[in-house]
């Protein structure tokens, strides 16, 4: 009688684990639902100006490599910095991930369903059909910032820099 009631011990612990970690995943598919809807930054594409930036370096210090690795060096970049932006464990993630630290399990599914509220996800639709000049902000974004840097620096009688 002991093995059995053992073994009908060992399968209820056994079934709550499992429980528990069903909830776990719910929970966390909950707030990867809600970041989603918030909207993750953008993934970065392998041709933009941050990707070439980065690389530049590298670039230099390899002159004699061939395109088409360069080509998979800049998709991996691409893909590198997107998981910096907005993969798990990234700024974005934790920020979000720690906001909702106290919210229930409940309360997680009800942000997401007002989240994915259609007149919402219209509305996001229509700001995301915008046009986007990712390349001229990005130069816009370069120019302010060389700008600011140099306003500190010149405030500080030091020599401006240029940014290339």
């Amino acid at each position: 009688m002991g093995l059995i009631k053992n073994a009908i011990f060992m399968a209820l612990v056994l079934s709550l684990l499992v429980a528990g970690q069903a909830r776990a995943d719910s929970r966390d598919d909950l707030v990867n639902q809600i970041e989603e809807a918030i909207g993750k930054p953008m993934p970065v594409d392998e041709q933009s100006p941050l990707v070439t930036q980065t690389l530049t370096a590298a670039r230099t210090a390899n002159p004699d490599v061939d395109s088409r690795t360069w080509d998979d060096v800049r998709s991996e970049t691409a893909a590198a910095l997107t998981r910096m932006n907005s993969g798990p464990g990234s700024a974005f993630d934790k920020r979000i991930r720690t906001a909702l630290k106290s919210f229930s399990d409940s309360e997680l599914h009800s942000l997401s369903v007002k989240l994915n509220d259609p007149l919402l996800l219209r509305f996001r639709q229509a700001i995301q059909s915008q046009p986007n000049d990712k390349a001229g902000r990005a130069m816009s974004d370069m120019l302010q910032m060389v700008i600011e840097i140099n306003g500190i620096l010149n405030k500080h009688q030091l020599k401006p820099v240029s940014f290339q």
